[in-house]
């Protein structure tokens, strides 16, 4: 066995342990993912059947109480951060219940994988509300991009939703057309060095590669801080090179023309 059929291997065994369902109360299953939040403690889900085919997966709440616990309310007194918050529920297609501070999504059981993995990457991408609320950021990383590609004029498709191979919907944030059909897939990563975005873009290319003939590219904002080695074999572990790539922003910048290249 090769050595990066066994870095492959042992990223899948880890993933499948990690990721573990336990019957609770009241009906309720409990789903215990490899990723963390703020306080580092592994992100957890909560599901249920509602009806013989439809099945509710929420956070009961935790995402935005340990938010509060990190000294950030989300309100709609604070108008920006509230509406980068309906942003990425707009984007996720999240329900959020404005009186229990529940984020959740109700679908039929044969898309309870999607579903979940939307849910899980909004409450990854919301828990990066607490970073944005430090820097005393005005706009989202997507945003910033949103204006780079318009400013150079490169064509692109924001939040798309790709099938992979197991019937599981992966997102990407950008999509980017590239000669002889094929596009750039763009996931994006507020913070340079984000382990659950390195482990989320790592399992999404596995996932869709062999139904997309699509470049992917983790674009990462390395504005103020480096990108370190382990984000990018976290990332990239077990792909090909020509297939993913880890990228920074300033190189971007400094290049624009690489996100178009073939």
């Amino acid at each position: 066995m090769s050595q990066a059929e066994s870095l492959k291997n042992s990223y899948i065994d880890w993933l499948k342990k990690e990721l573990i369902f336990t019957d609770v109360e009241d009906g309720y299953i409990s789903i215990s993912t490899p990723f963390v939040d703020n306080n580092y403690d592994n992100i957890e889900l909560f599901a249920k059947f509602v009806s013989k085919s439809q099945i509710e997966v929420t956070d009961f709440g935790e995402t935005l109480f340990n938010l509060e616990d990190n000294g950030l309310k989300i309100t709609k007194r604070s108008k920006n951060i509230y509406r980068l918050f309906e942003n990425t529920l707009n984007d996720f297609g999240i329900e959020y219940n404005s009186n229990t501070e529940a984020l959740s999504i109700t679908t039929d059981v044969r898309r309870f994988p999607t579903a979940k993995n939307r849910l899980l990457q909004a409450i990854m991408r919301i828990n990066d509300l607490l970073y944005l609320s430090k820097e005393n950021v005005n706009a989202t990383f997507n945003d910033i991009l949103s204006s780079f590609l318009i400013d150079n004029e490169i064509l692109f498709s924001p939040n798309v939703e790709i099938v992979g191979k197991n019937g599981i919907s992966s997102h990407f944030d950008f999509s980017i057309p590239l000669p002889a059909g094929k596009d750039r897939l763009i996931k994006t990563a507020a913070r340079p060095n984000d382990v659950n975005q390195a482990k989320v873009f790592n399992f999404d290319v596995r996932e869709t590669s062999n139904t997309r003939d699509s470049k992917y590219v983790l674009l990462l904002n390395d504005s103020n801080n480096a990108i370190r080695d382990q984000m990018k074999m976290n990332a990239l572990v077990g792909l090909d090179d020509n297939l993913a790539e880890v990228i920074g922003f300033e190189k971007i910048q400094n290049d624009p023309s690489l996100l178009v290249a073939s």
